[in-house]
């Protein structure tokens, strides 16, 4: 898994980049739900900050075009800098006392526009600058260092914890990260091919043309797959606050995003060493069906044993981000090169919608089922069916090994 990081100096500097971007953008997601929760104690509120989050990426389908078209390292960078103008924001005024919870909601808005090209532009630029071959490592180790970055953020943060939450410090924290990020944006070099028509996009053309390759490959079914995912991801997600508060208070929820941020990290190395050998269909439903019954586990023994819950949570969190990693890769790998964009930002816009409608229901389910646990037994179940319609699919069911995909 090395290899990739030893032969391709452009990818060391990415690696770099997306790690430190990572760690502030995934602080910001985290902190903020759970800082509105903490403040005002409302799961509408808290659903509404993860529709906010989600929202935008609704008109990712238009971005495509601009990311396939234009320098990508252009736009992270223009993106990043935004990004940090919106935590510097947060954490360095007096405008979240002033405002409220309705300023809190503007800077999730701008933060997730920023977002918008920010995320594609850099699922774009990777294909341009690592072999194809190597697509699945490159993507493994990128998660496997942002993991382990997180995991030792977060410690620091638990610890600090244990005197209150300083949403300040967290929020400045995070803008530091993204300083980093942006420093190292200025190193990256776009390595896409330059064509005579760049200024000009046909817009509704471009995506023709990624509707046409989506709709006749496997990738479709795999997309719907993440799309059913991130909606019940998105309902728990907006619920785990309450949850974690409930059974371990909010230590517990930093310690709950730790275990889920050290599985990651195990999953992304064990899918980066070993994912090549494995037939993708069978693959994907394995980790489908085993999550899901790891998520019901957890959700019933967490009141009776709190260390075991963490061992099935760290499995959990293993199983399931070992399928993002697979499904990532497949996105990057199937389409043309210069179609990626476009492909990445389609499926965006069905997953943000499907995120979209999770934060709503989400918090309407929280104002409503008086068992918070029943929401992750959900969850685990909807993820097993999930397995499920994969395997039915002759198409995904014969998918070869990754390896031997062209």
């Amino acid at each position: 898994m090395l290899e990739v990081l030893k032969k391709q100096k452009m990818f060391r500097v990415y690696l770099i980049y997306q790690v430190f971007s990572g760690i502030g953008g995934g602080m910001f997601s985290m902190f903020m739900l759970l800082s509105i929760h903490m403040l005002y104690q409302n799961p509408i509120y808290t659903g509404i900050a993860g529709v906010l989050m989600a929202a935008p990426s609704i008109a990712s389908f238009a971005v495509g075009p601009v990311v396939d078209r234009r320098n990508k390292v252009v736009i992270m960078r223009v993106t990043t800098f935004l990004e940090l103008l919106v935590l510097s924001l947060v954490a360095f005024t007096p405008l979240q006392e002033q405002l409220g919870v309705l300023f809190m909601f503007a800077v999730i808005f701008a933060y997730s526009m920023a977002a918008l090209f920010e995320v594609p532009a850099g699922n774009a630029l990777l294909p341009q600058i690592v072999p194809s071959k190597r697509i699945l490592e490159a993507n493994s180790l990128i998660d496997v260092v942002s993991f382990a970055g997180g995991i030792i953020v977060g410690v620091g943060l638990f610890a600090s914890l244990a005197e209150g939450m300083n949403v300040r410090f967290l929020y400045g924290l995070s803008a530091g990260f993204l300083v980093l990020a942006f420093v190292f944006s200025l190193l990256l070099r776009d390595a896409t091919p330059k064509k005579k028509d760049a200024t000009h996009i046909n817009y509704v053309q471009d995506l023709k043309e990624g509707v046409k390759f989506l709709k006749g490959s496997v990738l479709l079914f795999l997309a719907i797959a993440a799309v059913t995912k991130n909606f019940v991801i998105e309902i728990a997600s907006v619920n785990m606050p309450m949850f974690a508060e409930y059974h371990v208070g909010v230590q517990g929820y930093v310690l709950f995003a730790l275990v889920g941020l050290i599985g990651g990290l195990i999953a992304s190395y064990l899918i980066g060493a070993f994912g090549k050998r494995f037939r993708v269909g069978l693959l994907l439903f394995a980790l489908y069906i085993f999550a899901g019954v790891m998520r019901i586990v957890f959700v019933y023994i967490l009141p009776e044993t709190y260390l075991f819950a963490l061992g099935v949570l760290f499995l959990f969190s293993v199983l399931s981000s070992a399928s993002g990693v697979i499904y990532g890769s497949m996105e990057q790998k199937l389409p043309p090169k210069d179609m990626v964009g476009r492909i990445d930002t389609l499926t965006t816009t069905f997953i943000a919608i499907a995120i979209t409608l999770g934060a709503l229901i989400g918090g309407l389910m929280g104002r409503i089922i008086s068992a918070v646990d029943h929401i992750f037994v959900y969850q685990g179940v909807s993820y097993m069916v999930i397995g499920v319609f994969l395997i039915l699919i002759p198409k995904v069911r014969k998918l070869p090994k990754f390896r031997d995909i062209n």
